[in-house]
């Protein structure tokens, strides 16, 4: 979001507040008029109250009032500012009754799931080929959000954070809101993934933007870690008196990037022939290649068709399932960085780092996406990675990034 974007959209949502507590003013002194003498020794049972404002994907700000009159008749108006427009009064919003199952999003994961047994058992050994598939997770593929499909997750824009929360690398600076999504959602499109039902994940990385790249997040270095965020916003820290109604404003001089809308494909996903646990699989079955690093020629050419798939590529926003390295397994890179923090030498062949590496679970992975913004790029072409041991603390996430 541009400056002069991010300005505008301050003016409005000053402008709407405006008017909200104007109109609450207006309905105190008309209740004060309808009864001025019981007014003096008690209060009315008039009242007038709203839930916030609220961000629409469209950039839109919207505010529901309730009026309580003296007879206790509740009404309601809903205040509505577009983008580039004034303030305005709208038909009530009505709130959206929540589904009985989980929320509807795209599902390729039985056909995917069938591909991919195709392929294991023409290029693989049928033992191999079994041990493979065996290690096959559901996902959710995120993709662009079109007029109608349920919005899932946010790439970009500001986030909604208690107050004062904003995440910063001190003797660096404040880093950039990377994806934000509601659990309650997630968890049900991907119960397999074992996330909190409740609360709202915000991913938040130090891209360089801010000082003009002179600093750099690297798994390889632990005293860059500050660099890397996620907060889980508890419902309890998403009250009126904690939290901002609209959107955070950055700290000064940080540029939000572009907000995107971001709708779910529930899909399957398969490991890098690289990760610990594909090359368990490979040695077992004797399809290990000349030199470490290298598969078998069976494995090449299953890895080859798989990456003829749609969204097989490392081009993909993705909760949960197996992440897609640019260049080595990446749950080994952030196994580094855990031992590193904890003082301890690092041997990337050492069985037990092997061990441990295979404990770790993609929570999200974020490619580059600079088609609606330019900044949206990490290095060359890249992919940010947030991974975990505990899925049910996301905010103990690790991190790493790969480029081309």
């Amino acid at each position: 979001m541009s400056g002069d974007r991010y300005d505008e959209l301050m003016a409005r949502r000053a402008a709407l507040e405006g008017e909200v507590q104007r109109r609450f003013r207006a309905h105190r002194e008309n209740a004060l008029q309808d009864v001025p003498l019981l007014s003096q020794g008690r209060p009315t049972t008039a009242a007038a109250r709203t839930r916030g404002i609220h961000l629409a994907a469209d950039g839109s700000l919207h505010a529901t009032l309730e009026f309580t009159d003296i007879h206790g008749v509740t009404s309601t108006v809903t205040m509505h500012a577009a983008p580039g427009g004034e303030v305005e009064e709208i038909a009530a919003i009505e709130p959206e009754v929540a589904a009985s199952g989980p929320h509807q999003a795209g599902d390729e994961s039985e056909e995917r799931l069938g591909i991919v047994t195709d392929l294991a058992r023409e290029h693989l050994p049928e033992e191999a080929a079994q041990a493979f598939l065996a290690l096959l997770r559901p996902a959710l593929r995120l993709e662009h959000a079109g007029e109608s499909d349920p919005v899932i997750a946010q790439l970009g824009g500001l986030p909604t954070l208690p107050v004062n929360s904003w995440p910063v690398w001190e003797g660096h600076g404040p880093l950039s809101h990377v994806l934000s999504f509601d659990c309650e959602p997630v968890s049900q499109l991907l119960p397999e993934l074992g996330l909190p039902a409740t609360g709202r994940l915000a991913f938040f990385y130090f891209d360089g933007t801010y000082d003009n790249y002179a600093s750099t997040v690297f798994a390889g270095d632990p005293s860059s870690s500050p660099g890397f965020r996620v907060l889980h916003l508890h419902p309890e820290e998403s009250s009126p008196a904690a939290i901002t109604n609209a959107a955070t404003p950055p700290p000064p001089g940080l540029r939000p990037f572009n907000p995107i809308a971001l709708t779910a494909v529930r899909t399957v996903t398969w490991p890098s022939r690289e990760t610990p646990t594909a090359e368990a699989v490979w040695t077992r079955a004797g399809l290990n290649g000349p030199r470490g690093g290298v598969s078998a020629a069976p494995v090449e050419a299953l890895y080859a068709a798989l990456w003829e798939l749609p969204g097989g590529g490392y081009d993909t926003h993705q909760i949960g399932g197996h992440a897609c390295p640019q260049q080595g397994p990446v749950e080994l890179e952030v196994e580094q960085l855990r031992r590193g923090i904890a003082g301890e030498p690092f041997a990337w062949a050492d069985p037990d780092v092997q061990s441990t590496a295979s404990e770790w679970q993609l929570l999200l992975q974020v490619a580059t996406d600079d088609e609606v913004d330019p900044d949206l790029m990490w290095g060359d072409v890249g992919q940010l990675y947030y991974l975990v041991r505990d899925i049910q603390r996301p905010q103990d996430a690790l991190f790493t990034w790969q480029c081309g």
